[in-house]
């Protein structure tokens, strides 16, 4: 496969190889294809002889890394270029070549080459085959170089006697290399110095260690993992797709992504592929889409699908394959607890609806009566078809109609609260002067006030804008908490009610009193319907006002907060936030 890729590359040119004139693809392939499969393409490669040349010396192939090493620019330059005033580098490559057995396993060796001005010790895997008579061909990588100091000797060589290797050598001399053994252990200690075939073994063994741990590291992901080429064919597939799917890697290998894609989701599956193999992806990175997935056995899968480009751009000189990754997450459980939630919303929903459908029925049955035994308390409080002949019927009277108004009162604010739960409540909102509804409702209360010997300050921002709210809404929140600070005070405590428009741009309305506050934890309870407190002051009420309170300040999109201390007052604060101030 590497030879087939390294021999298309070399003929048209693209990675940096040179190679003899009349080489067709297929020749550059079987001359690389006598190297071993695991070395990296970017190599300085070289190769001479064969059938392909007319000496055993003549080079037929090399790669630009190589002759740069060299300092030549073209096969015959380093042909001809000599090398410590002997015979040139291609004629030392040779008399190498002539020490390996043909057909045999790959073998390396140290040689010495003067270039320039410096002596270079190079690594060579090197490896001789003769297939079917031909003539022997040799190709090399170079694993490992080393530049050694002037004073470095120059490579020794001994002939040895010529001897017969086989039908394959006749009439070739068996020249061996005897390498200089002075320097290796210099060279191993040395940085940068050792076997270059231990190097290239190590590094092996790393990127496997690495692929292993990359490979269990996918398999272990709970989400389907899918490389596909630029087809969109399926390379590989995790375990966890092979669950999803319910097929095996080697049978979905080579087909389609699509194909896991159930027919309706196909057409948005292709369109998002090619969308990120035109633009790369920048457009669409985490944005995934929502497909349904088919299984094995037909079944549908609700499938969160994101797609993206894996691998870096190519370095100068290199062509690499592009390749995208297909991350599929399973919907299933989510889907699930959407259709529960889904369910439970319309529940409830149906639920507010029936209750307020509910109130609204009572509170007509209710108010009728009820409406008649106010009426005609209040007819007879006033005497007007005559006196009452006992003082003490007044009096039961008087009890009369003062619980049907609280009854009143409790259905009117049961009604509120639904309406507004329901989301049925009609507000008219509009710009309102904030400062003129708050002094309105303290003119109001200031009568009770009196009465209960409590204070009433009022303390107006003049810059405070218009807010955008319901006016009558409004009035109802600010009535309900000047009661709560005047009924819940003690005899010559005070309130003071203030407006303000803070540093963030809020509105804010602040009711502050000295009465006997609250826990923390009893605030909270404060805001449950029909909840009346027992360290409350004892008074009259439905246990709704506060509630009603909270849900009619929503309801004009602004905030409540209660904030107290036992027997140190409350502070409750309606904030208005910037999007309800009006400009002037």
């Amino acid at each position: 496969m590497l030879a087939a890729k390294l021999a298309a590359k070399a003929q048209d040119g693209t990675s940096g190889f040179f190679h003899k004139p009349g080489l067709s693809r297929s020749d550059i392939a079987d001359i690389l294809g006598i190297l071993p499969s695991g070395l990296a393409p970017h190599m300085p490669i070289v190769a001479m002889g064969g059938k392909y040349a007319s000496r055993p010396e003549q080079l037929v192939l090399a790669s630009k890394s190589l002759l740069y090493l060299f300092g030549v620019k073209t096969l015959d330059g380093l042909s001809r270029f000599p090398s410590k005033g002997k015979s040139g580098h291609a004629q030392r490559l040779a008399d190498f070549a002539a020490t390996l057995d043909l057909d045999a396993a790959p073998r390396t060796g140290k040689l010495r080459f003067r270039i320039g001005p410096a002596t270079r010790t190079i690594t060579v895997l090197g490896r001789r085959a003769g297939a079917k008579g031909a003539p022997p061909l040799f190709a090399g990588a170079v694993l490992d170089v080393f530049d050694l100091p002037e004073r470095t000797p120059a490579l020794e060589m001994r002939t040895l006697p010529a001897r017969q290797i086989g039908p394959d050598g006749a009439g070739q001399r068996d020249e061996r290399i005897e390498l200089e053994r002075q320097d290796d252990a210099r060279l191993q200690a040395r940085p940068g110095g050792g076997s270059g075939r231990a190097n290239l073994e190590m590094e092996l063994r790393r990127q496997k260690s690495a692929f292993r741990e990359l490979r269990a590291i996918m398999d272990t992901a709970t989400d389907g993992v899918a490389v596909l080429d630029r087809q969109g064919l399926i390379l590989t597939l995790n375990r966890s797709g092979e669950a999803l799917f319910g097929y095996d890697e080697n049978e979905v290998a080579g087909a389609p992504f699509t194909g896991l894609i159930a027919p309706e989701s196909r057409a948005l599956a292709t369109n998002y592929f090619e969308e990120l193999k035109s633009d790369g992806g920048v457009n669409l990175l985490n944005r995934g889409r929502e497909v349904i997935g088919l299984a094995r056995q037909g079944g549908a899968i609700p499938v969160f699908m994101t797609l993206g480009r894996i691998g870096g751009a190519p370095s100068a000189g290199e062509q690499r394959e592009v390749r995208f990754c297909a991350i599929l997450r399973d919907l299933t459980h989510w889907k699930k607890v959407e259709r529960e939630l889904e369910g439970a919303r319309k529940e409830a929903e149906r639920a507010s609806a029936l209750k307020s459908d509910f109130l609204a029925k009572v509170s007509h049955e209710i108010r009728t009566p009820l409406n008649a035994i106010l009426g005609f308390a209040e007819v007879m409080l006033e005497e007007r078809f005559g006196p009452i002949g006992n003082p003490r019927y007044k009096d039961y009277l008087k009890d009369i109609h003062a619980s049907g108004a609280l009854v009143m009162s409790l259905v009117n604010d049961l009604l509120d609260l639904s309406k507004i739960e329901a989301g049925k409540m009609d507000f008219a909102f509009a710009s309102i002067d904030a400062n003129r509804i708050v002094s309105e409702c303290v003119s109001i209360m200031q009568p009770q006030a009196s009465g209960e010997q409590v204070v009433i300050k009022l303390s107006l921002s003049p810059a405070l804008p218009n807010i955008l709210a319901d006016e009558r809404s409004l009035r109802q929140i600010v009535l309900n908490l000047l009661s709560n600070a005047v009924k819940f005070n003690r005899p010559g405590g005070r309130v003071l009610v203030s407006t303000a428009l803070a540093d963030s741009g809020s509105a804010v309305i602040r009711i502050r009193d000295t009465g006997e506050g609250m826990s923390e934890s009893n605030i909270g309870a404060a805001f449950e319907p029909f909840r009346r407190l027992a360290t409350a002051r004892p008074s009259s009420g439905t246990g709704l006002g506060l509630p009603l309170t909270k849900a009619l300040v929503e309801a004009n999109h602004a905030s409540l907060t209660i904030k107290s201390k036992e027997r140190k007052g409350t502070l409750a604060e309606v904030v208005f936030p910037p999007a309800r101030i009006l400009a002037e």
